[in-house]
């Protein structure tokens, strides 16, 4: 028997495993030189040739899937008078001293449910013969509205700082992708690796200051590098030639009004399309306003109103603020405190339509003044 599978079988008997179904098998100087372990989390898992592996490294690798408490066991010497076997969360695995070529170590499995195949497997039994009926019955399109769905309950999961919330809507979201990607299986369009292979190669194309050899010094520099790939990727899709009809392309259609200004004002302002200072921005807004009080004709207004939120996105953009998370949270706080206004009203016997526009404001500014203590 081969040293290193005698190693493990000895091993293996330390430990007392009840069976090896899935059993992994990866080296610490590989889990070392990554940033995300090579296993499925879902599956056991044994770490081996621990000679000129930092603990540290692995500890810091290991912890991108799995949680810090997680309970190792460490084996070593297996199957001598010298065999030690000893159990530490993974948070202490830095600590651990004298790892050498016979030390093992045990990775338990997490609960089957947090794995991503195991989710794919849920996915494909739901669209299987034997499955649900409403998911077997559902198409590309007609998942669309569920997939808008679920992408703005992440963004207000994000608004709201909730962490719970929004690995619960990310999961929510990631189910849109695996049954797409399920649907797309069936009907032999392509498979999760092409998903999966598509992004992954698009990442490395496209950050060659981290995957290659190109220097950048900025955030500029890196987005300027991202646009010029983009663009030699469409020439090569397009068979060689830069057949780009504008600065604008690659703007998404079905993105919100505000996300969809604001892309379209980032992509003119790489083109030199710009105000030379934020007061060229601001005496836009004044202008756009005052031509919504001149406008006659009920286009006109229309018109002018969206010339008026065009410039404002530009004004966010100058700011580093995102448009559509603004107004979010404005809508949320505006919400809270109109309900706030509501309720102090009847706290008077009062309803809100009986009330003066003064006797309104007042309450609204004793709301605003009561969330600021809060």
């Amino acid at each position: 028997m081969f040293p290193e599978l005698q190693l493990m079988a000895q091993a293996v008997e330390a430990l007392a495993l009840p069976h090896l179904d899935g059993l992994q098998i990866v080296y610490a100087p590989t889990v070392a030189r990554l940033h995300h372990p090579p296993l499925e989390p879902e599956h056991p898992a044994l770490v081996l040739r621990w000679g000129d592996a930092p603990p540290a490294r692995v500890e810091q690798t290991l912890r991108n899937a799995y949680p810090e408490q997680h309970r190792l066991t460490l084996v070593r010497q297996a199957g001598t008078s010298s065999q030690k076997v000893w159990a530490i969360p993974l948070a202490d695995l830095h600590r651990q001293t004298g790892l050498d070529a016979s030390t093992v170590l045990y990775l338990p499995p997490l609960p089957r449910e947090a794995g991503f195949t195991t989710f794919q497997e849920t996915i494909a039994h739901l669209r299987a013969p034997e499955g649900c009926p409403w998911d077997r019955m559902q198409t590309h399109l007609t998942l669309r509205p569920y997939l808008l769905e679920e992408t703005y309950e992440v963004l207000e999961a994000l608004d709201a700082e909730d962490p719970d919330a929004l690995a619960e809507e990310l999961g929510d979201l990631l189910l849109q992708v695996v049954l797409h990607t399920q649907i797309a299986v069936e009907y032999g369009e392509f498979k999760m690796a092409d998903v999966l292979g598509h992004i992954n190669r698009k990442l490395w194309r496209r950050h060659p200051h981290v995957f290659g050899d190109v220097e950048v010094s900025s955030v500029d520099e890196v987005t300027a590098n991202w646009e010029a790939i983009k663009k030699a990727e469409k020439a090569r899709t397009n068979g060689g030639a830069d057949t780009a009809a504008s600065a604008l392309d690659g703007v998404p259609k079905g993105l919100p009004a505000l996300a969809q200004a604001m892309a379209i004002s980032k992509k003119a302002a790489r083109v030199g399309f710009e105000w030379p200072n934020i007061q060229g921005v601001l005496d836009k807004i004044v202008e756009e306003a005052a031509e919504i009080v001149q406008a006659g004709r009920p286009e006109e207004v229309e018109s002018e109103i969206g010339d008026l939120l065009f410039a404002v996105v530009n004004l966010a953009r100058w700011k580093n603020v995102d448009p559509e998370s603004a107004l979010r949270e404005t809508n949320a706080r505006f919400g809270r405190r109109f309900r706030r206004l509501e309720a102090l009203a009847a706290a008077r016997g009062r309803s809100l339509d009986g009330m003066t526009i003064e006797e309104l404001d007042a309450l609204w500014e004793q709301a605003k003044r009561e969330e600021v203590r809060r």
